[in-house]
């Protein structure tokens, strides 16, 4: 840390999903209250490191996410590789609102599946815009490296155990939503799998450590306080506490924030405060509910309430763009005089708001919301900027706390708005996905058939809605689609009496999901949309051999003749030759993804001038690819399910080619 630094810089909510360097995103889950598609979208392109156009083009699902029912649902056209997950209409709600904002993303090493990182994120802020450019929010986060476990490095356990604790909450919360896409094999099934794993790996590592990691599940985040401050200090009562909240107890009929000396009555029983220690509360002044009518009973319970300060070190001119409070915390430490140390300080921050259905109350139907947050010991804080102080060790520059700022009276504050009402619930509709087949049955009435994810005759009354809202035609398998795939259609179903809409997505011959149209691929494009496999394929297709030389290196005026000749045919040799290279390395836990990579690119060669050409030569390129040196060794025979799986992938490109009745190129080994 340099102690010469005079800003205390801090990463935006959207900047904790960047990839480490050298690393890749590969898949992650994420829980909260709310979120909108321009928050989603930035952050999903810094952790995959695909741009918006790129994800659309692979169809790849990269985040899950679970939100609160009352959120709208955001639709994989608007973020691709997101899939927001609805809620199950026939499972009985568990919590009041979902509310706990927490991500685990997966990480990983661009060629070796075997190194990978896992980071949590545990936020006081939604997955939102508002967060980014509005709002007083905070973050905490870890990483754990498979790395790390190796060398045992230091507070190892612990993260591993935050993580598992975290991991834990999105196991409970998996049951409530409907999963069946990401379930479904395919690569989101086989990258959830692969962080599964990881995770476990850290559960293992972890050694019954306790987390700092918290949520109300069973018990009201307050009931654990005590008990994770004890864990998290040496003991020994503080005589400051900063308190701070997005939202408080409704100021209806009168009403006193009960919580907040709840709060203050439990820290002090069991010993985590001073009787007479010095607490200030810090609102947003326009909208703090109950608080606004209660400074005189807070007074008399010795606590003075505050506005939340915007920190000037921090987000620049402050004064110019004050920002509202949304984060949730507590911390408390000892001040001594002639001393700038923060002593045995302690933070709480995470989700709950400090009222009866974020922090008194565990998670239930009626009463509590599902809370998740954080409480661990924050050493090395000082009280004051002063000389040799790096600035991001103040504590005014860490929280939105300053206990200079301006004391509020009932004059000066705002009840605001109670929590606004939510708009009907996302749930799950039957059918998850559908499946467009092509299809060459003219009196099916289109090119396309739509393929329900569950079987036709288990949704009463399905019908698909084509772009102007008639019914589809109708088969025994499917619903005939007119005109180009869609990427997302409009299914309607029978309810108990009652007619229903969804959107669901399209899945493509390949398992893509709701992805843009793939263009056709000369020879020499296919082998750069594999060669930087699992990386996403390159934005632009370079020139493999240089300007102005062909392949054969063969240049000017005789580069023409020649290519008429033979090129077509050199090139596809040259592109089995590299795949046959390129696959015998690939690591085991990528095989599916490589052998969707492979067929999904070599389909789009058919119609090139080389496949034509070794099809009239009554001749298969692909057989060598068959041969098990060309192959690794966990798929060189069909006998087990990697090999079997890469046999029938290379059957359908044949079949694509109009080669797969040709006789063998070369002998088969």
């Amino acid at each position: 840390m340099n102690t010469k630094e005079k800003s205390a810089r801090r990463l935006s909510l959207t900047q904790h999903f960047n990839a480490p360097d050298a690393w890749i995103g590969h898949f992650g889950w994420l829980c909260g209250y709310s979120a909108d598609a321009p928050f989603m979208d930035d952050a999903i392109e810094r952790f995959t490191g695909q741009s918006h156009a790129r994800r659309a083009e692979s169809g790849r699902i990269s985040l899950a996410m679970m939100l609160d029912p009352g959120n709208p649902m955001l639709s994989v056209l608007d973020v691709p590789g997101l899939m927001h997950l609805p809620m199950r209409a026939d499972v009985p709600r568990r919590f009041r609102l979902l509310h706990a904002k927490v991500a685990l993303l997966g990480y990983r090493h661009p060629t070796d599946a075997s190194q990978w990182l896992v980071r949590l994120i545990v936020s006081t802020g939604n997955w939102t815009r508002q967060t980014l450019e509005e709002s007083l929010d905070l973050a905490f986060t870890v990483d754990v490296s498979s790395a790390a476990i190796a060398a045992n490095a230091d507070d190892l356990r612990q993260n591993c155990a935050d993580i598992h604790a975290a991991w834990r909450l999105m196991q409970y919360l998996k049951p409530d939503f409907d999963c069946r896409l990401i379930a479904s094999p395919g690569e989101a099934a086989d990258a959830d799998a692969l962080l599964s794993g990881w995770i476990a790996a850290c559960a293992k590592a972890a050694g019954g450590e306790p987390a700092r990691f918290i949520d109300n599940r069973k018990n009201s985040l307050l009931a654990q306080l005590p008990r994770k401050v004890n864990r998290a200090t040496d003991g020994g009562k503080c005589n400051r506490l900063a308190m701070g909240s997005g939202f408080f107890e409704s100021a209806a009929n009168g009403a006193t924030p009960q919580a907040l000396l709840k709060i203050i009555e439990t820290l002090v029983e069991s010993e985590q405060i001073m009787k007479g220690c010095k607490i200030d509360l810090f609102v947003n002044p326009h909208a703090c509910q109950a608080v606004a009518q209660s400074t005189g009973e807070l007074a008399r319970r010795g606590v003075t309430v505050r506005r939340a300060p915007t920190p000037a070190d921090v987000f620049g001119a402050s004064s110019e763009n004050p920002r509202t409070l949304h984060a949730k915390f507590l911390f408390a430490a000892s001040r001594r005089d002639g001393s700038n140390d923060c002593r045995r300080a302690w933070l709480y921050l995470g989700s709950g708001n400090l009222t009866k259905p974020g922090f008194t109350s565990a998670a239930s139907p009626g009463v509590g919301n599902l809370e998740a947050g954080v409480v661990f010991a924050a050493p090395g804080l000082y009280w004051s900027a002063k000389r040799g102080v790096p600035a991001a060790r103040v504590v005014s520059n860490v929280l939105p706390i300053d206990p200079h700022a301006p004391v509020m009276d009932e004059a000066a504050l705002s009840a605001g708005q109670d929590m606004p009402e939510r708009p009907p619930a996302y749930l799950a509709s039957p059918i998850a996905w559908m499946t467009a087949c092509s299809v060459d049955d003219a009196q099916a009435g289109g090119s396309v058939e739509l393929r329900p994810s569950e079987p036709m005759n288990s949704v009463p009354g399905l019908v698909v809605l084509d772009r102007n809202e008639q019914a589809c035609v109708r088969s025994a398998s499917g619903f005939a689609w007119q005109g180009e795939r869609p990427r997302m259609v409009n299914v309607r179903w029978t309810e108990s009496g009652d007619v229903r809409h969804a959107l669901v997505p399209v899945l493509d011959e390949f398992g893509r999901v709701a992805a843009t149209s793939l263009s056709a691929l000369d020879i020499d494009e296919v082998w750069w949309q594999l060669a930087n496999f699992p990386l996403a394929p390159d934005q632009d297709t370079p020139d493999p051999y240089g300007e102005g030389v062909d392949a054969a290196g063969v240049s000017g005026v005789n580069a023409s003749a020649a290519a008429g000749r033979t090129y077509p045919i050199r090139q596809v040799m040259e592109l089995v030759e590299n795949v046959a290279q390129r696959q015998t390395c690939i690591d085991q836990a990528d095989w599916n993804a490589w052998c969707n990579r492979l067929e999904q690119t070599l389909s789009r060669a058919a119609s090139r001038p080389g496949v034509a050409a070794f099809a009239q030569l009554d001749l298969n390129p692909l057989a060598p690819l068959r041969a098990r040196p060309f192959r690794p060794p966990f798929a060189e025979t069909a006998v087990d399910e990697p090999g079997a799986r890469y046999e029938a992938v290379l059957k359908r490109i044949e079949e694509a080619w109009g080669i797969e009745s040709c006789g063998t190129l070369g002998s088969m080994v």
